[in-house]
């Protein structure tokens, strides 16, 4: 059991408190309790497991809508991506213009500002 409040452990604690006197004022009177006694004190029981059960289940739900929703963005992203990719590989290849362009001649180039002698 996740305890995530003060009002959640105080209330836990007064449980055990009560559970723990009613077995103890058994065992110092010496007799047992009734059936119908402890057949309520199992009932009550069961009923704290079973919503103690269904927090349970209704967190893990949470938990994994949590983790489908992660796993479905990713799930987008990766189609996107790949998408991407074929747009990619579906244009025509570009032509190396690079290499049919002639380079420039490097001609020497006197600077402006020389004086004639």
């Amino acid at each position: 059991m996740d305890i995530k409040t003060l009002e959640q452990a105080l209330k836990l604690q007064s449980n055990f408190t009560s559970q723990l006197t009613k077995s103890m004022a058994s065992q110092r009177t010496g007799k047992m309790p009734s059936i119908e006694v402890t057949l309520k004190e199992k009932e009550k029981l069961i009923a704290q497991a079973q919503a103690e059960v269904e927090i349970a289940i209704k967190e893990r739900d949470v938990a994994v809508r949590r983790w489908d929703e992660r796993i479905m963005q990713r799930k987008e992203y990766v189609a996107k991506l790949k998408e991407e990719l074929n747009n990619i590989n579906k244009r025509p290849p570009e032509r190396n213009i690079s290499s049919k362009v002639k380079k420039p001649v490097n001609s020497k180039k006197e600077p402006l500002n020389k004086k004639s002698q």
